[in-house]
């Protein structure tokens, strides 16, 4: 695309932005749903309006995960509560792992019996599993903290999400190279891989997220000059880690995050609102972004071919997440981890939602496999059944909770 197109691509995601946030106004759903809808009907129109946005199915992905990902992870990590962290840690990185792997797990036997097909194997049915097990709680948050729910759950709902794509896309990434033969079905080389890709992520991101707030405490600090330190922190690391070294990106992005707000704590004590409201800024412009172009590549045919396998996923992806979390918070309760509030678990539960990740992945399925199709429709169909259903009931169920 030349530039002009570019441009003109630009104005029109931000213009749906804006028309979202003028409609939300006066539509009582949650403004994420309001963008994939905007982005849907844009679709619709596209052709005839003589548009071409450039967005494909082979660049959605890159799109995605090496443009928008970055700025998401990193506002994620940089906007959380540090303390309430570190302190809920343990039980975030049980969700994250061993919640994951169980989620993975209950929805690939479930599905596997439920469509009962020799087209779909279970290695298929564990790749599907892995893709919508990745949560995306970004339309649940903005209610929660406007219902003014306790910080805690907040940081439970953020931190796991959070841990929980970057684990979700490394397994997926291990999964998906069986599938298509690449690498053997071997559990010990699958744990040497995912130890690798994970922690090689954690280490670049650490080193680069502290070696970043040492040259922070060398300067004169200012809002815009740590703009652009950290959008550099940003990008450069995960440009670092998935091209160069082949670990993961977005766990290194998000170690960066955190280890650069701790160890330069004390040079942003002055600014760090300020930079606080510019990085949420990014965030929010990242995901009127992707729930458009959610919104763009959504095809009416899927819901028609795809309904059946759809709802079973959908039943299989609940039975899935009530089983993660409350195991994850019985290992907590009894094992490692921090005693949480009995009420805590349903909205977890039901506020799990799908998104920009598992379209990531679903969409960087290559066509050799027989049932690409079949992963990607499910994809989609429970991205927006949670955004349809679990984020527009999630604030009374809080309020029946009394939170």
């Amino acid at each position: 695309m030349d530039i002009h197109t570019i441009v003109s691509v630009i104005l029109l995601l931000i213009g749906v932005g804006v028309l979202a946030i003028v409609l939300a106004r006066f539509v009582p759903i949650p403004y994420t749903l309001l963008l994939v809808v905007l982005g849907f009907f844009l679709s619709l129109f596209i052709v005839e309006l003589g548009i071409d946005t450039g967005v494909r199915a082979s660049n959605f992905q890159d799109i995605i995960l090496f443009i928008l990902l970055p700025i998401l992870i990193f506002e994620a990590a940089f906007v959380l509560d540090s303390k309430l962290l570190f302190k809920y840690l343990p039980n975030v990185l049980t969700l994250a792992t061993m919640g994951l792997l169980i989620s993975t797990l209950v929805i690939a036997i479930f599905l596997y019996y439920g469509i009962n097909h020799p087209g779909f194997p279970f290695i298929a049915a564990l790749l599907t599993g892995v893709v919508i097990s990745a949560t995306d709680p970004v339309a649940v948050v903005g209610q929660l903290k406007a219902l003014k729910a306790p910080a805690d759950l907040n940081v439970l709902i953020e931190g796991e999400s959070l841990f929980n794509d970057a684990t979700a896309i490394v397994l997926f990434g291990i999964i998906l190279s069986i599938a298509l033969g690449q690498s053997e079905p071997d559990l010990a080389s699958a744990i040497i891989i995912f130890i690798k890709v994970f922690f090689g992520g954690i280490i670049i991101g650490s080193v680069l997220g502290y070696i970043t707030a040492l040259v922070v405490k060398l300067i004169e600090t200012s809002v815009p000059h740590l703009v652009v330190i950290t959008l550099f922190l940003a990008y450069g690391t995960f440009y670092l880690a998935e091209h160069i070294m082949h670990v993961s990106g977005i766990v290194a992005v998000m170690f960066a995050a955190l280890l650069f707000k701790k160890s330069a704590h004390n040079q942003l004590k002055d600014v760090h609102s300020g930079l606080h409201g510019i990085w949420e800024s990014l965030g929010f412009i990242a995901n009127i972004f992707v729930f458009v172009l959610l919104g763009l590549v959504v095809s009416l045919n899927m819901f028609t071919e795809m309904w059946l396998a759809i709802l079973l996923a959908i039943m299989g992806a609940f039975i899935a997440r009530v089983s993660a979390v409350y195991i994850s918070v019985w290992v907590n309760r009894f094992i490692i981890g921090q005693p949480i509030n009995h009420k805590y678990p349903p909205i977890m539960i039901w506020g799990g939602l799908r998104g920009a990740v598992t379209i990531a992945l679903v969409l960087s399925l290559p066509t050799e496999l027989a049932y690409w199709w079949t992963i990607q429709s499910i994809g989609f169909g429970i991205v927006l059944f949670t955004l349809i259903v679990q984020a527009t009931t999630t604030p009374i169920l809080v309020r029946k909770l009394k939170i």
